[in-house]
């Protein structure tokens, strides 16, 4: 409607003025016909006056002539006025001659009338002059004359009315454009828009049916194509949205399983103590047990068999424990966000590579916190992401070494611009080893998937990659800091939640 309304507006000036224009030269036109018809009507008179003059003149003489020219143009004639004139008064210095255009004293004796006009005093006056010929030659000349008032108040009745209906076509002119353009135009660009908003909003469905030729239907036809186009580029992003996160999914699982590999060796000695704890225990049951089947058993008897089972119960307890933590760990699952205690996931990853650093003769330092420190996670992701850079300090310590790992409030104060961190508050949880640390020209790729300095076999790359994926769909954001020589820091930070 806007748009309508703006193109009608447009063209009421030009409507406005080219009516303005014609109604102008209509009126200059009828104005100048009632002034032509006002001269031949007083031209009309006069012939009609100085006839009956010639008649008399010529049955009575001069004197009565002039004395019923006196007696009839007296009365005057519906705002005329009329006045007689003899050669002499026309003829004298100052007189009615030199007032008219020049040739006018050829032109009356020739017996035509000559007019003239005087715009002063207001609203002016128009003269007629009709001649009398005696004999071939003038004789006298009748002035009729006329208040040009009739001539303005006509021209003030034209313009009048030439005012009301340019205005009034203008007005039609003006609505019209305004109704066939609400309808030609204004609609189908509603249409459009409505349309328009329907795929920015992301629904491609439905068609637009608008049944307009010209380059409004050229318009529609495109925007349904183009609607067409989107809602299959949908569908393939979305399958392939679906693929990607397959394959993510897939590769963590990877890793996990990667991770439960180097894992394995130090599950078999941590289950194989209890085994002989159980094996041991279960023996000495047996031993202690009269042979026969006594049915007289001594209280102490009695209770070395019950420590016996007690014991027995704890190692298996141990071991079901241990099983059930590798199974969760390499289980895949959807993610499960919860409200999860940080302290207590840094505890369980500590005492599940426990046996594997203590291979690698790496040795754990875990600063104390004693405020509970709550977030929003999916505590087996985020398992996997400190499980990833606990291993890879650890194998950046041939030798051995010490890792230390700190659980605080992050005092990062903004994350990397290609970060998916939210605002707020976040936790901090820092590894930092003692090994050789990163060459600068390596530390920006440490993240990169299948990026690895290690030696083949040794490591797929793939670790700090998914580490870095998980907690930025947490909302969080990963950091390191190393120099060759002084070891690296890692640090994982991850928004608050509620505790």
């Amino acid at each position: 409607m806007h748009l309508t309304l703006k193109l009608a507006l447009a063209l009421f000036p030009g409507i406005l003025v080219v009516l303005a224009a014609s109604a102008y030269l209509e009126m200059r036109r009828d104005v100048a016909t009632f002034d032509i018809d006002s001269r031949q009507d007083d031209m009309m008179i006069g012939k009609v006056v100085t006839s009956a003059i010639q008649r008399i003149w010529t049955s009575g003489g001069h004197d009565q002539a002039v004395a019923f020219a006196g007696d009839a143009l007296a009365s005057g004639h519906s705002g005329h006025k009329f006045r007689w004139l003899e050669v002499g008064e026309l003829q004298r210095a100052g007189g009615v001659l030199s007032l008219l255009p020049p040739g006018s004293s050829t032109t009356l004796a020739r017996g035509d009338e000559v007019w003239s006009e005087q715009r002063t005093p207001s609203p002016g006056t128009l003269f007629v002059y009709a001649p009398l010929l005696r004999g071939g030659s003038l004789a006298g000349v009748l002035e009729i004359s006329e208040p040009l008032t009739n001539e303005r108040r006509y021209a003030e009745r034209i313009g009048l009315s030439t005012v009301v209906t340019t205005l009034s076509l203008a007005a039609v002119g003006l609505l019209m454009t305004t109704v066939l353009g609400a309808w030609l135009v204004g609609r189908p660009i509603k249409s459009l828009i409505s349309k328009a908003r329907q795929v920015g909003a992301g629904d491609f469905s439905g068609q637009l049916d608008l049944r307009h030729a010209g380059e409004i239907g050229e318009l529609a036809t495109e925007m349904n194509v183009m609607s067409e186009r989107l809602a299959e580029a949908g569908r393939q992003v979305a399958a392939a949205t679906t693929a990607q996160i397959a394959a993510i999914e897939q590769v963590r699982h990877a890793d996990r399983l990667s991770t439960v590999g180097k894992l394995a060796s130090g599950i078999a000695h941590e289950l194989g103590t209890p085994l002989n704890v159980v094996s041991g225990r279960a023996q000495l049951i047996q031993e202690s047990v009269p042979v026969g089947g006594s049915d007289k058993v001594g209280a102490a008897e009695l209770q070395e068999v019950a420590d016996h089972a007690r014991i027995i119960v704890e190692q298996s307890r141990r071991m079901s424990a241990i099983i059930r933590q590798l199974l969760d760990f390499a289980r895949r699952r959807g993610v499960q966000k919860a409200a999860y205690d940080l302290r207590q996931l840094v505890a369980q990853t500590v005492s599940m590579l426990q046996n594997l650093a203590e291979k690698r003769r790496v040795a754990f330092v875990v600063e104390p916190t004693s405020a509970p420190a709550c977030a929003q996670v999916d505590a087996s992701q985020i398992q996997q992401v400190l499980t990833n850079v606990v291993v890879n300090a650890i194998q950046s310590m041939p030798k051995g070494g010490t890792v230390t790992i700190s659980l605080q409030p992050s005092s990062a104060q903004s994350s990397p611009p290609d970060a998916g961190s939210t605002t707020g508050e976040h936790w901090e949880i820092a590894v930092k080893d003692a090994g050789d640390g990163i060459a600068p020209e390596v530390l920006p790729h440490v993240f990169e998937p299948f990026f690895t300095t290690k030696a083949v076999g040794e490591a797929t790359g793939l670790g700090l990659s998914v580490a870095y994926g998980i907690v930025n769909e947490h909302g969080g954001f990963i950091t390191v800091d190393s120099k060759p020589g002084n070891g690296s820091r890692f640090s994982i930070h991850l928004p608050k939640g509620e505790s």
